[in-house]
């Protein structure tokens, strides 16, 4: 069983892949979440929990659905359960 951490540090892990592959600018990302530039990095790096409504904003924001970005998560749970312990 993962961590919560794990999860966390899985979702950012996704998100960031997800901006350089869509090109996707990190202003844009804290605009739609409303808050700032500085905290995109922090859930990045799984420090920041998102909300639900953050994660369907994200999806919007990536034009993905659900599944396609919980396989992109699921992808990255070992390495991130690695990371954390």
């Amino acid at each position: 069983m993962y961590k919560q951490a794990a999860y966390n540090l899985a979702i950012g892990m996704t998100v960031a892949q997800l901006i350089d592959e869509k090109k996707v600018q990190r202003e844009t990302i804290a605009e739609k979440l409303d808050i700032s530039e500085l905290a995109v990095p922090h859930i990045e790096r799984g420090g920041e929990a998102l909300t639900a409504g953050g994660l369907i904003l994200l999806l919007e924001i990536f034009a993905m659905s659900w599944d396609d970005f919980l396989a992109r998560v699921n992808a990255n749970l070992a390495e991130a359960q690695k990371q954390i312990t």
